[in-house]
C-alpha cells in the first residue's frame, strides 16, 4: 500500500509541475528556436539557428514599444510563428512603397511588424496590420550561440 501512496504522490508531484512549467512558458517568460533571416543582421547573423528568451508579461501589459523585437503567430498560418520588429503601433501612420508611395493607419487593436532584412522578411507589408492578439511576447535576451549571449536591445 505504501508504493501506491507514493506513486500517486510521484504523479501529483508530476502534474503539478507539469501545470506550472505550462503556465509559466505560456504567460510568463520561454525560450524560442529562430530558423531564418528575415531579422538580420540583429538575429541570427551568420547562424542557421539561435534560441532566445521571450517575454510575455510586456504582451499582456500592452507595453509594447516601437523597435520592440516581438513573437508572434502568423496571421494566414496561426501554427506558425514569426520574429519581427514591431514597427508601429496602433494609430501610427506607415508608408508603403511601391509603384507610388501610400499612407496607411494602423487600425486600434493592430501593430506594424517589419524585418530587419527587408528584401527575405514576409511582414506587415505582406500580410498588413497584424491583430495585438496574435503577439506571443517579446524578444529580451540570445542564449544560443554562446558566443552572442546576451540582452537582445532596441
Amino acid at each position: 500500500m505504501k508504493g501506491l501512496v507514493l506513486s500517486a504522490k510521484a504523479a501529483a508531484t508530476t502534474g503539478y509541475i507539469y501545470c506550472l512549467y505550462h503556465t509559466v512558458s505560456q504567460h510568463v517568460i520561454s525560450f524560442i528556436l529562430l530558423e531564418g533571416d528575415s531579422m538580420q543582421p540583429a538575429l541570427n547573423n551568420g547562424q542557421t539557428r539561435e534560441v532566445v528568451l521571450v517575454e510575455a508579461l510586456s504582451v499582456q501589459r500592452q507595453s509594447l514599444e516601437r523597435n520592440d523585437v516581438v513573437i508572434a503567430k502568423q496571421p494566414d498560418n496561426p501554427s506558425s510563428l514569426i520574429c519581427k520588429r514591431l514597427s508601429a503601433l496602433e494609430g501610427d501612420r506607415v508608408s508603403s512603397v511601391g509603384g507610388r508611395r501610400k499612407s496607411k493607419l494602423v487600425p486600434t487593436g493592430h501593430v506594424w511588424l517589419l524585418g530587419d532584412n527587408r528584401k527575405t522578411s514576409y511582414d506587415s507589408r505582406h500580410f498588413g496590420s497584424l491583430p495585438y492578439g496574435l503577439i506571443e511576447g517579446r524578444v529580451i535576451f540570445r542564449v544560443w550561440p554562446p558566443s552572442q549571449f546576451g540582452p537582445i536591445t532596441n
